[in-house]
């Protein structure tokens, strides 16, 4: 397991920085107990023309940082081509992306991306990181490189739309097979252009976002190799923003963290809880970080960025307190972080986000977030790299089933979240979270790890994932399940049998219809409003254990092997993940207890994450009212009564004792 915590901030440096200017701000980092440093831009275009160009100032900056025993991340791609790979006097007109208008896309007003798929941009980019590797490799400061910050592509010209039509061949290798599927008529692959028809298929738009998602692997794959035909002995990372399970993910960036993992190896996280519409929710921040903690291979990731304050000028309410960093950074580590980067040391001097951000002030003095950041460092590095205590209940995320469920509710999206499959996942989460549960995001290798798995509105059930489903119930898994089931597979079409097609043996009911009246029902002597539509069903083998007025079951229990499935017939957990169906919280403590889903015991309002290593077990605590609260945790058969300040958080050994 990795041992250091890395710790430290990005130093965006400037045309007017000096080797003395660097070297106070390497000085007051060290003061402020950090050991690394993410240096952003990483080839210097203002420096002088001269052998070595335009790395001179890395190499220097590289020999600075060993002096003062920090190590440095290199980062290659901050979306700014500019002053990275591609300098203006490289630019062409061509090389920018094409909209689906056939215009050209010059990005946004902060940064842009440009079209990756063009031969040229990629031994452009790829020439950059060989030669940016050989300048930096030999220095022992020298971390790694980030090859791609908060990754992001799409474009509708020439070179993509060929590469598209490659990965379908790939996949579905004749052009029959397609047509099948899709729904067409097609006598070669040179026929297809970006269709997003979908009236008999919703297969071609979903295809085209997987295929979207699947480029920015293509890319990275080719860039990695590039630095690793110079250097292999370094870190290679790459950055995506929050977490792909979460409803926070921008899914039309598009971005997967489970994809950037396989390609990569290492990955970051850019986290940014507080924006112009309000600060990010408890409950939510968990999932982030317990869904790239998922992607990560449970390996764990880096927080390349952390918010550190305002993030413009006029945006007041961006301001981030000390209280709110120490929160973030806490639960980022208790969640799976085994480094910590801040964005950023010092604020903006000039652009967009003038005064924004900042561990110091605008003349690089200390500010009372430097203080509180300190403190951080001192407690999550004394510490090490810790991983979360696993949890016994987990929210299973299917990327298809995400992109299928997307493919269907977009066209009614003035009616239906379009992101209504990941609202379903966060309000099982949130339930679990609401009842001091510990709770993981899962995928379908990790099924017999869990003693209990929530599978909200889970429409795909091909013949693989019902196997899986159907070996883990016969080996004594609880499975939970509510709202949709088992509709279609993998080419997004009816299943013969409903609900669950080769998985139905699992639920004991037949499906008649569908309805969105009589919703509520009672559960174990709760009363449960219901949401949004349910399931009419017939009951075949199942054991009925509540019923809506009407009669139709609403929930049905069915063991089979050694395992029990429950299925509740409505939206329990979107509608609690919308937070419109507040009484379906109930569910997840009834459910915690029959199940026997708790690791620890919470008597009080605070919340807990366990943490663990080799060497040692930890209890982050955290008080998220506004009042001082008194709590008794119960773990492993020895309870610790604590007291947490308001706003605050602790983290306890198992003796009870506090972690500096």
């Amino acid at each position: 397991m990795k041992e250091r915590f890395d710790f430290g901030a990005v130093l965006k440096l400037t045309r007017y920085d000096t080797m003395e200017s660097i070297e106070d701000c390497f000085q007051k980092m060290r003061a402020c107990g950090m050991n690394t440093v993410v240096v952003w831009p990483a080839a210097f275009y203002w420096e002088e023309k001269k052998e070595g160009y335009p790395f001179n100032t890395g190499k220097q900056l590289l020999k600075l940082a060993e002096k003062y025993d920090l190590g440095i991340i290199m980062e290659l791609a901050g979306q700014l081509s500019a002053f990275e790979y591609i300098p203006d006097w490289a630019m062409k007109e061509e090389y920018h992306p094409i909209k689906e208008s056939g215009e050209r896309e010059y990005g946004q007003g902060s940064f842009g991306f440009l079209n990756y798929f063009h031969p040229e941009v990629e031994e452009l980019i790829c020439a950059h990181y060989r030669a940016a590797a050989l300048a930096y490799k030999d220095f022992p400061a020298l971390v790694g490189y980030d090859i791609f910050n908060e990754t992001m592509f799409r474009s509708f010209d020439e070179y993509t739309l060929r590469a598209f039509r490659d990965w379908l061949r790939e996949k579905y290798q004749t052009i029959e097979r397609l047509n099948e599927v899709w729904e067409r008529t097609y006598s070669d692959w040179d026929q297809i252009c970006f269709e997003k028809w979908k009236w008999m298929s919703i297969v071609p738009q979903a295809d085209y976002a997987m295929f979207r998602k699947a480029s920015v692997g293509i890319f990275l794959k080719t860039w990695k190799t590039a630095i690793e035909e110079v250097d292999r002995s370094h870190l290679i990372i790459a950055d995506n923003i929050h977490s792909t399970v979460s409803p926070s993910c921008n899914y039309g960036r598009p971005q997967d963290d489970f994809d950037l993992k396989r390609t990569v190896g290492n990955i970051g996280m850019s986290f940014y809880p507080k924006g112009m519409g309000g600060t990010l929710p408890v409950a939510r921040r968990w999932e982030i970080f317990d869904g790239f903690f998922a992607a990560s291979g449970r390996d764990g990731f880096l927080i390349s960025e952390m918010q550190t304050h305002i993030q413009s000028l006029f945006n007041y309410n961006t301001c981030v307190r000390p209280y709110e960093l120490k929160q973030w950074c806490y639960e980022a580590y208790a969640g799976g972080a085994n480094g910590l980067i801040y964005w950023m040391w010092r604020p903006f001097d000039a652009g967009l986000q003038l005064l924004g951000r900042g561990l110091v002030d605008y003349q690089g003095n200390p500010t009372e977030r430097y203080d509180t950041a300190r403190n951080i460092g001192q407690a999550l590095c004394s510490l090490g790299v810790m991983k979360p205590r696993p949890g016994r209940v987990g929210v299973l995320y299917d990327p298809l089933n995400d992109d299928y469920s997307r493919a269907i509710v977009d066209e009614y999206a003035y009616a239906v979240d379009n992101n209504l499959y990941l609202l379903s996942l966060f309000g099982a989460y949130k339930a679990m979270f609401d009842a001091n549960v510990a709770c993981d995001m899962v995928t379908w290798e990790e099924l017999e790890k869990y003693k209990a798995v929530i599978l909200s509105n889970q429409i795909v059930m091909d013949k693989s994932r019902a196997e899986k489903l159907c070996a883990y119930v016969e080996n004594g898994g609880t499975v939970i399940i509510d709202g949709r089931f088992g509709i279609i597979g993998d080419t997004a079409s009816t299943l013969p049998q409903l609900p669950g097609g080769e998985a139905n043996q699992l639920c004991g009911t037949a499906y008649l219809d569908a309805d969105y009246e009589g919703l509520s029902f009672t559960y174990k002597d709760e009363a449960i409003g219901g949401y949004f539509g349910r399931e009419l069903m017939q009951v075949t083998d199942g054991e009925v254990l509540s019923e809506f007025a009407d009669g139709f079951p609403a929930v049905v229990r069915k063991k089979h092997g050694k395992g029990t499935v429950l299925s509740f017939h409505t939206h329990v957990w979107y509608g609690y993940g919308k937070g419109e169906a507040p009484s379906h919280g109930k569910i997840a403590k009834l459910l915690a207890d029959e199940f026997s889903l708790r690791t620890f015991c919470v008597e009080g309002n605070v919340k807990v994450r366990v943490c663990e290593n080799e060497d040692a077990c930890v209890l982050f605590l955290f008080n998220y009212s506004d009042e001082e609260q008194a709590a008794k945790i119960t773990l492993d058969g020895t309870a610790l009564e604590v007291s947490v300040a308001a706003n605050d958080c602790v983290i306890l050994r198992m003796d009870g004792s506090v972690v500096i």
